[in-house]
């Protein structure tokens, strides 16, 4: 009962994040889960979440997607987000948390300095790949495509509908790549993400509310806050379990 009331406040506030910029939900919820549960079960159980939130997300987003970078990055993704998982099943999770604290600050480097994605489909279907292989090893894939988008000054609504529904997919595919790779994917896992999923559906709302009194600037500063302080926390926790 503890570990549920645990889990559930755990996907309150990550709900929240995800409601007000489109992304963070696992890059908040799996530290957290990881107090409960090892991190591997954490990454199953952000998954499921975020499959479990798809269908709503589809509805409220579709007609504010940008179909051609959504189509762009899931093609980059779906030859990727395998790989992840595998090495999720493999790479000991310290390595984990630095090799992703150091794609999430090289991401945010790169904002900082303001570098211009262009238009294309290479550059969405790169972002699409890193997203997927950080999916699948640390159901992360937030980073290189928010990005993709901040990088390209894109609309705040369209891009945070069109993240919603590439988490969703590459989080199907990763779990299905997690499921025939290990022993991860668990009914114990499953039932705390049903537990937990009313807390989601009220964080989420929450921040959709502030989402939408958030100019562009804000959203953008939002954004790369979010990317600073997971980055910082995830690298932080890798060096000190390699020391």
């Amino acid at each position: 009962m503890e570990d549920i009331l645990v889990l559930s406040v755990a996907t309150l506030a990550a709900g929240f994040l995800r409601g007000v910029t489109g992304f963070g939900f696992a890059l908040a919820a799996v530290p957290l889960y990881s107090l409960s549960v090892p991190p591997v079960y954490a990454v199953v159980m952000a998954q499921m979440l975020q499959i479990a939130a798809g269908p709503l997300d589809i509805y409220h987003n579709h007609k504010k997607v940008d179909r051609r970078a959504l189509a762009l990055l899931c093609g980059g993704a779906l030859l990727f987000t395998p790989l992840g998982a595998f090495l999720a099943t493999r790479l000991p999770a310290d390595v984990m948390r630095l090799t992703i604290a150091i794609a999430v600050l090289l991401g945010l480097v790169a904002l900082v300095a303001k570098v211009r994605i262009r238009e294309g489909k290479g550059p969405a279907m790169t972002a699409g790949a890193m997203a997927g292989l950080l999916g699948g090893l640390a159901a992360m894939p937030g980073p290189p495509a928010v990005a993709y988008f901040l990088g390209r000054g894109a609309d705040k609504t369209e891009s945070r509908a069109t993240l919603l529904l590439f988490f969703a997919f590459t989080s199907v595919i990763a779990l299905i790549s997690i499921a025939l790779g290990s022993d991860a994917v668990t009914f114990k896992v499953f039932l705390s993400a049903v537990a937990s999923y009313p807390a989601l559906l009220l964080g989420t709302y929450l921040g959709t509310l502030l989402f939408q009194r958030l100019g562009d600037g804000h959203y953008r500063s939002a954004s790369m806050g979010v990317l600073l302080v997971s980055g910082l926390m995830a690298g932080a926790k890798g060096l000190v379990g390699l020391i």
